[in-house]
């Protein structure tokens, strides 16, 4: 009998299928603006939670690259943008991310320490560093990092990313119980 006792607090604080569902979606939607050239309709896996109707900032992805300039992307919460706050995307330097989150049932919160760097290859090779990642809710933390990548077209500013490799995500704790869960993304 005791040693099902001691097996109890795992099962209470393990997360349910549903977190981690939403866990995925919200590392989602703070890598979808960050990406040149993904304002396309969300896929319907989303549910309630939305960012297809956020601002679109334009984001001359080359001038940032070159470090000719730093854009800043604020979101507010509407009808069809389910995060709010603001990101300031810096090439090869760290920089924050903190957004708040709405309709999702678990989690309100989340912030990474992010970093995007290129090759320059015949098309540069843009890639997004998530660290340090967090989505905080009523149950807790869940820690994560995240990597994804594209391949840019400079010549075409109406398709700037000419191919989509997609990415990890990595959750190496939930609600303080240390987990492995990998998981390859694609933002469309």
């Amino acid at each position: 009998m005791l040693p099902l006792l001691l097996l109890l607090p795992i099962f209470l604080y393990a997360a349910t299928p549903q977190e981690i569902s939403e866990a995925k979606k919200s590392i989602q939607s703070l890598i979808r603006p960050l990406l040149p050239g993904s304002d396309k309709k969300v896929s319907k896996e989303m549910g309630n939670f939305q960012v297809d109707k956020c601002e679109k900032q334009k984001i001359d992805w080359m001038d940032v690259l070159l470090m000719k300039s730093r854009p800043t992307l604020v979101y507010k919460f509407k009808d069809g943008c389910d995060i709010q706050g603001s990101i300031e995307p810096k090439i090869f330097q760290s920089f924050p991310a903190a957004l708040e989150l709405r309709h999702m049932e678990s989690y309100d919160h989340i912030q990474t320490q992010n970093k995007v760097t290129a090759s320059f290859e015949t098309r540069p090779l843009m890639n997004l560093e998530m660290r340090e990642g967090k989505l905080k809710g009523k149950k807790g933390i869940v820690k994560f990092e995240a990597d994804y990548a594209v391949r840019i077209n400079p010549a075409d500013k109406k398709n700037i990313v000419s191919e989509n490799k997609g990415g990890e995500i990595r959750i190496s704790e939930i609600y303080g119980e240390k987990v492995s869960i990998k998981e390859t993304i694609k933002i469309e």
